[in-house]
């Protein structure tokens, strides 16, 4: 006997289980994962990223991009994860994402570091994003790319208003 379960959830707590989920499997410890799915729940962030670096260069980079504005269109609809491919609720372009960037750091022995990209109004208010980045717990920038990598750029499978980007700079 063979059964086969639903679950319908809002496109908002997808979303947020996207990132939360990807974050895991790239190595990203709980706190800090708390803190920016709880900053992505209030719609601060429109970019979170996870990196490898090399002699302090980074070298390869996964991210989540979300168009708020395109979330906004589509909030009403809401969405099944039990699709082929969506492995304990995360969208298998994350999952591979993910897979990548820890199996490159552990056979480097690096570790996976991840950085995020507060919305345009909140990066345009000084006042505004100190207090959101102390909030996150984030600050300071990236390391430079060792050279200029090579993107692509994956839309979310059935989120059209998330995108999955992968930087290679090896």
């Amino acid at each position: 006997m063979t059964y086969t379960y639903t679950y319908t959830y809002t496109r908002a707590s997808v979303l947020l289980d996207q990132v939360d989920l990807f974050y895991q499997a790239a190595g990203i410890g709980v706190d800090a994962r708390k803190r920016v799915v709880d900053a992505v729940n209030e719609r601060w962030l429109e970019q979170v990223g996870a990196y490898v670096a090399e002699n302090g260069e980074r070298v390869l980079e996964g991210a989540l991009e979300i168009s708020w504005k395109a979330h906004s269109d589509h909030a009403e609809l809401t969405i099944s994860t039990d699709l082929p491919g969506w492995e304990g609720g995360a969208a298998p372009e994350l999952v591979i994402l993910a897979k990548r960037l820890r199996e490159y750091a552990d056979s480097k022995k690096l570790p996976v570091n991840f950085w995020v990209l507060f919305t345009e109004k909140i990066r345009s208010d000084p006042e505004i994003y100190a207090s959101r980045c102390k909030t996150v717990g984030v600050g300071g920038s990236v390391p430079p790319w060792k050279k200029t990598p090579q993107e692509r750029r994956i839309p979310l499978q059935d989120l059209p208003e998330a995108h999955v980007v992968l930087r290679d700079a090896r």
